[in-house]
């Protein structure tokens, strides 16, 4: 299980943050609402679950039945904004702002590169589709006729390493950089039995799953499939999306932050695009929230922005920046300018 999504991880944080600071930091088992005092101030904290319902997953800051996950405490419940609700949106912003984003075309239209087809509304990877070679008309595909009447729209297809980065008032202050997932030929082995392997599947079958279609999709657009042996040594990626590394993750209680491994240009591609969404959302919201910006680093080291999240699962690293700006105090890592009070962890 990843850092940010053990639940001990965030009390862990909060914690650190009460005894640096000698704060009284209070949790009501009724609601699961933090309550954090500070000298005079107080801010109380939301919980965020996930939910995995037959409709989906989706966010609440309730814990019910349909609760599959923690994702954190905010000082406010779910909200939406426009830019996170229509990846459209999104792109025409940080276009005009002349950051990068991929070329867009109508799914019809005269796609002149390779590309994926998208839904403008849809999170969690489901609203993907592809990828697609230059001149296939995956348009005519019977299972994308349906989504032509909710915009489905064609993007261009960039490769890379998927980018996620989460802000705090525009500030990053957590990164993850995951290369595609990826099978190794033996010379022997065929490519379904590869992945039935990688994914834990037994019999040589890949797993019919929610994921199957994007493995296939995937190994078309490479040129193969399933039944092919890959040359000894050689690599095949099966994935694009985000999320998706099929790889047992080790329950972690150190922090998996990867901003430091951004080069400079790529650190000041991300300082800017958080700059002028949060300068954006300041004439909306008026005070600052936590978002996150998917994207593709690319092999020039240059970052393809391509959605904003409104309601990401909070990593326990933005507790310091977060409640540093809600108390109006330095975010000092060591201690050193804390001011002196009463300590209670409660």
């Amino acid at each position: 299980m990843s850092y940010i999504a053990v639940t001990l991880n965030h009390f862990r944080a909060l914690q650190e943050w009460a005894v640096q600071h000698q704060a009284d930091v209070r949790l009501d088992v009724a609601t699961f609402r933090v309550d954090v005092r500070l000298g005079a101030a107080r801010f109380a904290l939301h919980p965020q679950f996930l939910n995995t319902t037959e409709a989906g997953l989706n966010y609440s800051s309730a814990l019910s039945p349909a609760a599959t996950g923690f994702i954190g405490w905010l000082p406010y419940r779910p909200i939406r904004w426009q830019l996170s609700n229509d990846k459209l949106d999104f792109k025409g912003f940080l276009r005009r702002c002349g950051l990068r984003v991929p070329a867009i075309w109508p799914a019809d239209g005269d796609i002149d590169q390779d590309y994926v087809l998208k839904l403008p509304v849809g999170s969690f990877g489901q609203a993907v589709f592809g990828p697609y070679r230059k001149g296939f008309d995956a348009g005519s595909l019977p299972e994308h006729q349906s989504r032509f009447q909710a915009r489905i729209f064609a993007e261009q297809f960039i490769t890379g390493r998927n980018v996620k980065i989460w802000f705090w008032g525009g500030i990053p202050f957590h990164a993850h950089l995951h290369a595609y997932p990826t099978i190794r030929g033996d010379g022997v082995s065929r490519i379904d039995d590869l992945i039935a392997h990688k994914l834990g599947s037994p019999g040589g079958v890949i797993p019919e799953n929610s994921d199957k279609p994007w493995i296939i999709s995937s190994l078309v657009y490479q040129g193969w499939k399933p039944s092919d042996v890959i040359p000894e040594g050689e690599e095949v990626w099966i994935e694009y999306r985000y999320g998706r590394r099929y790889v047992a993750d080790p329950v972690q209680a150190r922090s998996d932050n990867m901003l430091s491994e951004f080069s400079t240009p790529a650190g000041k591609q991300i300082r800017a695009a958080g700059t002028v969404l949060h300068e954006e959302l300041m004439k909306e919201l008026h005070v600052p929230v936590l978002f996150a910006l998917d994207g593709v680093l690319d092999s020039s080291d240059q970052i393809w922005w391509l959605e904003a999240n409104s309601n990401p699962i909070f990593p326990p690293t933005g507790y310091r920046p977060m409640l540093a700006s809600l108390f109006e105090i330095a975010d000092s890592p060591n201690g050193a300018e804390s001011p002196q009070r009463t300590a209670a962890v409660a």
